[in-house]
């Protein structure tokens, strides 16, 4: 332990640090939050703000606070793509397995974002372009995350999207969405009927871990139904706890 910490550049951990603190809040935050959250002093903390602003990772607000920056995205984006591959082959045995289409989405910022999917090889199937964001409301993969939110955390981010409809059946206001993420905390998965395409049903598992995921197998409602889905989620949890322990395994 002692040789990796003298291994380390002390600056660019200090900075990881702020980054850390700053993605855990959700609006922007002063300098005295972030010092009250770190062990690192104001001087230091304002220096390296100043550095991570000027490269683009942090901006600064009009009210002399700080947001993070849009140059963090791309970078988001591309760890999302390199875990979706490692994941494309799990998700391939789960689509020959249950003849229907099964992706991967992370949470990036407001929206759900695919980082792997797998399609049906059934001629009627659903696709989902990886990269592709998402809203949360409208799909089975961003309920399943939001269920490992606060309460507060959700309601705070449905005000700022706004939950629009993107079909008739779209859950729209945001009480009966929570009382749908409570029941999809007590059963252990999400449903998306027709809430974000009609004529296709998605059920989804939340993948607990360092990274907000969440596993979906979706397909045309004629052959997803209820029934379908219950066969469906022991397939989907046993593979969303394989992934869990191989992260955090990677993490440690």
């Amino acid at each position: 332990m002692a040789e990796s910490a003298r291994s380390t550049v002390q600056s660019v951990t200090r900075a990881f640090e702020i980054l850390e603190i700053m993605s855990s809040g959700s609006d922007d935050m002063g300098i005295s939050h972030i010092a009250e959250q770190s062990s690192l002093p104001l001087p230091t903390i304002h220096r390296i703000l100043r550095t991570l602003v000027v490269n683009g990772y942090v901006y600064q607000t009009p009210g002399r606070r700080y947001a993070l920056g849009a140059r963090l995205i791309p970078l988001s984006r591309n760890a999302g793509g390199a875990l979706g591959a490692s994941l494309r082959p799990r998700l391939a045995a789960i689509a020959k397995q249950t003849h229907e289409s099964v992706s991967v989405a992370m949470l990036d910022r407001e929206f759900a974002r695919y980082i792997a999917h797998v399609p049906s090889d059934q001629s009627m199937r659903m696709f989902a372009q990886v990269g592709n964001q998402i809203d949360l409301h409208a799909t089975g993969v961003g309920k399943a995350m939001m269920s490992l939110l606060p309460d507060a955390e959700i309601r705070d981010l449905l005000h700022r999207t706004g939950m629009h409809a993107v079909t008739s059946e779209t859950i729209t206001n945001i009480e009966t969405m929570m009382v749908e993420i409570e029941h999809v905390r007590r059963r252990g998965y999400a449903m998306d009927v027709e809430e974000h395409e009609l004529g296709v049903n998605c059920v989804a598992v939340p993948i607990h871990g360092p990274l907000l995921l969440a596993m979906s197998v979706s397909g045309p409602q004629p052959r997803m139904t209820r029934k379908t889905i219950e066969q469906l989620v022991p397939i989907l949890v046993a593979a969303a706890d394989e992934i869990s322990a191989e992260l955090r395994h990677v993490e440690s």
